[in-house]
């Protein structure tokens, strides 16, 4: 128990992250146990925990606690927007926003799951309503240009939820995703396809998310192949102008992945040299 208490702490320190007890419960990396053994371990109570030397990491995460309660304010006004487009059918937070650790210059990434072969259409049309809104953060945006602004993070189609990495940092990311909006229950199909996610976090509950009622299918799609036609021509569209990669986005059958910083291997490194360094294992 010790060993798994310590792994947490290391993995939530990468991110400057103290945690509170019942957060090392939640977060647990790889062992099954209850809130009051925890407890036991710990031996007493403080309100955060971290490792040796961080205790300045208190303040700066009741700072960005703050930040994001403006910043995931105005994200879920925004989001409503995307309503719009019939064939969304989950817009969520993911990133340091989605537990609440996001700085003032950060900017805000969107989640998004679409309907079978609709992902080149969606994003092409959420590009444009959030175009029109003057907070879409643009590829060349930088510094303070960044702050706040919203970012079409990753982007999956109803039957590609399943992630392809399967390791601590992706574990982290598929449950920390918050939820703006979804529509006939498709929230728990993501977990369903990423219960390997668990295997990590076995202690992770996650909040009761109610789906809205209107149906995701349009009834164009029923009637006119006109809809497909524009599919495709998004994605021919889209992909022309990503034909200069810039190493930010990964393309994949019915997925898309923008990561302006993809900080994945850096952070598994980090968490493993950490571990290897430990004079506890």
């Amino acid at each position: 128990m010790e060993k798994a208490i310590l792994k947490t702490l290391i993995y939530a320190d990468i991110f400057d992250y103290p945690l509170k007890i019942n957060e090392i419960h939640k977060w647990l990396i790889a062992k099954k146990a209850t809130l009051r053994q925890i407890e036991k371990v710990l031996k007493g109570y403080k309100k955060y925990y971290f490792l040796p030397k961080r205790g300045n990491l208190v303040l700066q995460r009741l700072r960005k606690e703050k930040q994001s309660v403006v910043y995931f304010r105005k994200a879920k006004i925004l989001s409503q927007i995307l309503k719009l487009i019939p064939w969304i059918k989950l817009v969520g937070i993911s990133g340091g926003l989605a537990i609440n650790n996001a700085g003032k210059s950060d900017d805000i990434d969107l989640f998004i799951i679409t309907r079978k072969d609709r992902l080149w259409l969606c994003r092409l049309l959420c590009l444009g309503l959030l175009s029109l809104t003057g907070q879409r953060r643009k590829v060349t945006d930088t510094g303070r240009k960044i702050a706040g602004k919203l970012c079409l993070n990753i982007l999956l189609e109803e039957d590609k939820l399943e992630q392809k990495y399967k390791d601590i940092f992706v574990a982290h990311e598929v449950l920390q995703m918050k939820v703006l909006w979804q529509r006939n229950g498709i929230y728990s199909k993501y977990l369903a396809d990423n219960n390997w996610a668990f295997k990590f976090l076995p202690n992770w509950m996650g909040a009761q998310v109610q789906s809205s009622s209107p149906k995701a299918n349009h009834p164009l799609d029923e009637k006119f192949k006109i809809i497909d036609f524009f599919e495709n021509l998004a994605k021919k569209f889209q992909l022309k102008i990503m034909q200069t990669p810039m190493g930010l986005e990964r393309i994949e059958d019915g997925a898309l992945y923008f990561h302006p910083d993809d900080i994945r291997e850096e952070i598994l490194k980090k968490y493993n040299q950490s571990l290897t360094s430990s004079a506890s294992f």
